[in-house]
């Protein structure tokens, strides 16, 4: 293999000769959820601190709906389940690639026993990066990959600690990295936000139009005077 200038090849592909391929365990502190024995869904409350289960995960955040909550009582109870800015929460069964980055909305919440929590030193490492790393297709097949069960596919810490990760050689190359991805998701949401209004605005149309309750110019003659035009 002809390797270009300035690249290098490592386990998992070509990189540039400055970046590094990093075991997940040697950056980051892994950890399992609560033992289903340390919370249970009597606990739960209609107002409260709301837990992060796996139906929550979404590609761009947490999304916010129908997220149970425990009681101030739990969530000290289980301090060492409290997320920061920055975490990011992997499923820990079935569809184990799903991944979230906490955002500052989401610090001081609690993630459940079907998540792991995956934390770094922000001060060494961009959490923005690193999850764009994750979301990315050839790092969710390798996180498939090498996850264990028969029937359900599930993860551990010591299989997360294992994954390898691409790190650019400084933080400043991966904020810019995270940023340029973060403006793309953000043009790709006003997009959507667009198409959204103009097939609202079709449908709208549609109802008007072919219901008779507003006419097309040059088609609102009466049909009186349509019979006199014709005679």
């Amino acid at each position: 293999m002809n390797i270009p200038k300035g690249y290098k090849q490592t386990e998992v592909g070509l990189i540039p000769e400055d970046w590094k391929v990093k075991r997940l365990g040697d950056i980051a502190d892994i950890k399992t959820g609560p033992f289903g024995s340390s919370l249970h869904e009597k606990d739960y409350v209609e107002d409260g601190t709301p837990i992060i289960t796996v139906e929550h995960l979404g590609e761009k955040g947490v999304v916010h709906k129908n997220l149970p909550m425990v009681s101030h009582a739990d969530k000290n109870r289980l301090s060492a389940y409290i997320l920061k800015t920055g975490d990011i929460v992997f499923s820990r069964v079935g569809s184990v690639d799903r991944n979230s980055l906490i955002s500052d909305v989401e610090n001081g919440w609690l993630f459940s026993s079907r998540l792991l929590r995956i934390r770094i030193n922000p001060q060494n490492i961009s959490p923005e990066y690193l999850s764009y790393h994750f979301h990315q297709e050839p790092t969710k097949q390798r996180i498939r990959s090498v996850a264990v069960g028969q029937t359900m596919a599930s993860l551990n810490t010591e299989i997360l600690k294992n994954i390898e990760v691409i790190l650019p050689a400084t933080r400043l190359e991966q904020k810019a990295i995270a940023r340029s991805l973060s403006d793309v998701d953000a043009l790709i949401t006003e997009c959507d936000r667009i198409i959204t209004k103009k097939r609202n605005t079709k449908q709208g149309m549609m109802q008007q139009l072919l219901t008779g309750k507003k006419r097309l110019p040059g088609f609102s003659l009466s049909i009186t005077r349509i019979f006199l035009n014709k005679t």
